[in-house]
Order: C-alpha cells, then sequence, then structure tokens
C-alpha cells in the first residue's frame, strides 16, 4: 500500500511540473509576440564618393538613404509614403505601400529620390524604395528651384502610430526658398511656407485585416 502511494504522490509531482513548465512556456511565447518588446530603429546612411559618384551615373537627380533595423510581430506593418503640400497645406498622400513582406530588418536600405523629367510638362519622378522593392510616379509642377534635405539627424526609435519625416524636397516660383529641416522626424515647422513639398514618411502600423 506505501508503494502505491509513494507512486501516486512521483505521478502527480510529475505532472505539476509539466503544468508550470507549460505555463512558463506559454508565458514565454506572449511575451516574445508582446508589442512591447517590438522595436525599429531608423538611422541616416551617408554614401563616401565612390556610392555617389554611381548613383550619378543612374539618372537619379537627388537621393537620400536610411537603414531599417529591428524585429516587428506578424500584426505588425511598416507602411511607407510622400505627403504632398501645397501652399504650406496638406494635398494628398503618395506612393503609400504597406503590406511589407519580413518582419525582420537588419540595414535593410530604404530611400526617397526625385529628378526632373525633363518633359515639357515640367515633370518630377518621385522614387519609394522599400525593404521590398520600388514605387514611383510623377507629379506635374512649375517651380523654378528647390531644396533637398534629409529630416533625421541621429537613429530615431519609431513609435506605434507616430509618422517619422525623413526627407523632404521643396519647390517655389519666388526668389527665396524657406529652409525645411529637421534633425528628429517630426514634421518641419518650414513645411507651412512652403508653394510645394513632398515629404517621404514611414508609419509603424497594425497589419491591415484581410
Amino acid at each position: 500500500m506505501r508503494h502505491i502511494k509513494g507512486c501516486c504522490l512521483i505521478i502527480i509531482f510529475s505532472l505539476l511540473l509539466t503544468g508550470c513548465a507549460g505555463v512558463e512556456k506559454v508565458k514565454s511565447v506572449a511575451k516574445e509576440k508582446s508589442p512591447s518588446n517590438m522595436k525599429i530603429t531608423i538611422d541616416s546612411f551617408n554614401m563616401n564618393e565612390k556610392e555617389n559618384l554611381l548613383i550619378s551615373k543612374t539618372g537619379v537627380g537627388h537621393i537620400e538613404f536610411f537603414k531599417l533595423n529591428g524585429i516587428l510581430n506578424e500584426d505588425a506593418d511598416l507602411q511607407f509614403s510622400v505627403e504632398v503640400y501645397e501652399d504650406g497645406k496638406f494635398k494628398e498622400e503618395l506612393l503609400k505601400t504597406w503590406d511589407e513582406l519580413g518582419t525582420k530588418y537588419k540595414d535593410s536600405f530604404v530611400s526617397f529620390g526625385i529628378s526632373d523629367t525633363g518633359n515639357k510638362a515640367h515633370s518630377l519622378k518621385l522614387i519609394s524604395g522599400i525593404p521590398s522593392g520600388l514605387a514611383s510616379t510623377t507629379y506635374s509642377n512649375n517651380m523654378t528651384s528647390f531644396s533637398f534635405s534629409k529630416l533625421i539627424g541621429e537613429k530615431v526609435t519609431l513609435k506605434k502610430n507616430k509618422p517619422i519625416y525623413l526627407a523632404a524636397w521643396a519647390g517655389t516660383t519666388k526668389n527665396g526658398l524657406s529652409s525645411v529641416g529637421g534633425e528628429n522626424g517630426e514634421l518641419p515647422e518650414g513645411i507651412k511656407d512652403t508653394e510645394l513639398a513632398f515629404l517621404y514618411k514611414v508609419v509603424w502600423t497594425d497589419k491591415a485585416k484581410k
């Protein structure tokens, strides 16, 4: 009888240990999928002289590169787009892309470039380089001079649903052009004084449900 009781106690003890291990495993998996553990950073990439020379042979007039690093879970997504401002006011959003294929980023490049197409309509070609590919469009304008600049100076950590502005193109038909710049990815104050501007941005969001 004592032998039977001893075996029963061993079996019960083993089941308790197995149950505890299962609970800890579930907690561990939940922790890995928890949004609080997700982190994505984006940093400016400065090209060297040779890289600048190679880019100059592609026909892209102006371009800036950035590097993504970090991990998102399967329910998260990165959206890229170009916001258009006319006379200091938001007009529309171009080149919007979402549903990125990957969730892990290791020095993944993104970019924003712009070129004059050289046609009579004075069209500009906007180019958005994203981790999964490339998107482009044209935009007609009558600007006579412009500026092109980065909007982040150091590494920036993305926060959910908060846009990070990476680069800006601003044009004018006047003699002077107000500066549109920034260091931390915020919407530039100078945007309100522009005749025409394109802002390249990234947003960490929830993945759209299909």
